[in-house]
């Protein structure tokens, strides 16, 4: 008889991005190409022999009070976790009982539904229109718990704010917005939150501030949901550097803009050289982008990448398995890859 849940046994698990060895460009994870702030490294330098021999802020205070100036939000609507990730888990942890329901779209995200499973809740996934918008079931939806990523996760897709309104009105339960990507689009969900007490908003600091070796996350939320989240997240969930280099992180915003900005620039310059090779793009309004290649299989263009240096996302699933997703690395970095692409198409 085995010692393990049932439910874990038969459980795939999340399927992270790969972490290989050896010498290769890394556009397979939407990790940022350039480095945090100087000012985040420098205080991540700082931190003292005292901040590590003794327990972090068990609640990120002082993180927290920081978030609180930039975001615009009270200190008290907001939690700290380990990455967004972390935020998730303390979402689902909360919220949903075994036999619940997770509402999500598809394609998107699949650690939602990975963390769902693990706490014994169903997973009710609503496919997004052919042009990516949202679909009417999701929004008729009666689950306890909607997520939904803004811009998604694998389309890059920004959904108007006025399918967010209308969601947080309609909805019985709680709906989550993760905007991982919100910089890159250059709007957010934020200013809601006075407005509809049934919503959060979750934010992580791996994309656009480079800090996703330090996985620092937020969700931001009513109090009542925000004391909740506290009572369930792990005891000492932020190290003391990780604390001290967020911090830093968020306040230099000026820094952080000039990286999205280059980001920005470098997405649109490879969506405009991929569609002059005949590759189908899909609009995004993240630090990726997600593509149909005009000629060849998916799989057989991400081993040619591979072999050649560069690491790109393929998912095997029904929506993707004929698309390639491509984080945004460097100008030069995607100048060189769309030249490895141009050799592939004229062989």
């Amino acid at each position: 008889m085995s010692k393990i849940r049932k439910t874990v046994e038969a459980m795939q698990g999340y399927i992270p991005g790969r972490q290989p060895e050896g010498s290769f460009v890394k556009l397979n994870a939407n990790e940022n190409p350039y480095p945090p702030s100087p000012k985040a490294l420098e205080a991540m330098g700082a931190v003292g022999a005292n901040s590590f021999r003794l327990y972090p802020s068990s609640t990120a205070v002082e993180l927290r009070k920081t978030a609180a100036e930039v975001f615009g939000v009270p200190f008290d609507r907001i939690v700290a976790g380990n990455g967004s990730d972390d935020i998730f888990t303390m979402i689902i942890r909360s919220i949903l009982d075994e036999g619940d329901t997770l509402a999500v779209v598809d394609p998107t995200y699949t650690l939602y539904e990975t963390l769902a499973e693990i706490q014994g809740a169903k997973t009710e996934k609503h496919s997004l229109k052919e042009d990516y918008s949202l679909p009417e079931s999701f929004f008729a939806s009666d689950a306890k718990l909607k997520i939904l990523p803004n811009p998604n996760a694998q389309t890059g897709t920004l959904f108007p704010r006025e399918d967010i309104v209308r969601l947080a009105e309609s909805a019985k339960g709680i709906v989550v917005i993760d905007e991982a990507y919100a910089l890159f689009a250059g709007s957010s969900s934020v200013e809601l939150l006075s407005r509809f007490p049934n919503l959060v908003v979750t934010r992580t600091m791996s994309k656009s501030h480079s800090l996703a070796g330090l996985r620092v996350g937020f969700g931001l939320a009513a109090q009542e949901i925000i004391e909740a989240f506290m009572k369930v997240k792990d005891s000492y969930n932020l190290n003391a550097a990780s604390q001290a280099a967020a911090r830093e992180a968020l306040l230099d915003g000026e820094y952080t803009s000039e990286v999205v900005k280059k980001i920005v620039a470098t997405r649109d310059d490879f969506a405009k050289g991929l569609a002059s090779l005949g590759w189908d793009v899909t609009p995004s309004h993240g630090n990726f982008l997600l593509a149909k290649p005009v000629s060849g299989e998916a799989t057989e263009i991400t081993a040619y990448l591979e072999k050649n240096g560069y690491l790109v996302r393929h998912f095997d699933t029904p929506r993707l398995k004929d698309k390639i997703r491509f984080s945004i690395g460097t100008k030069e970095q995607m100048e060189a890859l769309l030249e490895l692409l141009k050799k592939y198409t004229a062989r």
